[in-house]
């Protein structure tokens, strides 16, 4: 992908065009998203929230029916038309080691990583009780983690080390060894640090 993704309004246009070359059922079928051949529409559950998108046009609106923010909708039109429909392989990577992810790891460190060691690395059991809100599940990785299924077919692990007197609290974020097969290396910084900043904005309330 030459152009970057967050391009907004003429990535956004970009996405649709290619959403509309795709089968509907295929889509479906691999992306795990429902569809509805009478309204021509799918229904996508992006971090616990229902999203409509209209066929062919890609129109992403919520339960509200008011518009998808850019990034959202880019987001959820690029996992409807990238998606391979392949098992997940419960094998998680980092993301340096995802397609080309040293080129974005600085940036994906500064934005989801330490943001979220920063608000949950004193108190991680926060982070387990952050993530119920989006359907995670806590997992046996570092001193606390959890599983948010952010896309159908997305799952996304979150890891926290408390630290000591010696060492400050550390993290980490993992992906399905499959993560590529469903969206670019880019999206997923995004989707991530947008998963994150959810986390955060739960833990604030």
């Amino acid at each position: 992908m030459t152009r970057s993704p967050y391009n907004l309004a003429v990535t956004l246009s970009l996405a649709q065009e290619e959403f509309a070359k795709q089968s509907p059922q295929s889509m479906a079928e691999k992306s795990g998203c429902s569809y509805d051949a009478a309204t021509k529409s799918f229904t996508v559950t992006y971090l616990t929230q229902n999203y409509t998108v209209t066929y062919p046009d890609g129109r992403v609106t919520n339960a509200e029916n008011k518009e998808a923010d850019f990034t959202t909708a880019i987001l959820i039109l690029h996992y409807l038309t990238g998606a391979s429909g392949e098992e997940l392989t419960n094998n998680w990577i980092s993301f340096k080691e995802l397609q080309g992810g040293a080129i974005y790891i600085q940036a994906f460190q500064k934005r989801a990583i330490n943001q979220l060691v920063q608000v949950f690395g004193k108190k991680p059991e926060s982070l387990v009780a952050a993530a119920q809100q989006f359907a995670g599940t806590p997992a046996d990785f570092g001193d606390v983690s959890c599983i948010i299924p952010v896309l159908p077919r997305i799952p996304i692990l979150f890891i926290l080390w408390q630290g000591d007197d010696e060492f400050p609290p550390s993290g980490t974020i993992l992906f399905d060894r499959n993560a590529n097969t469903y969206l670019h290396t880019e999206d997923f910084a995004h989707l991530a640090s947008m998963t994150v900043y959810a986390l955060i904005k739960t833990f604030k309330k």
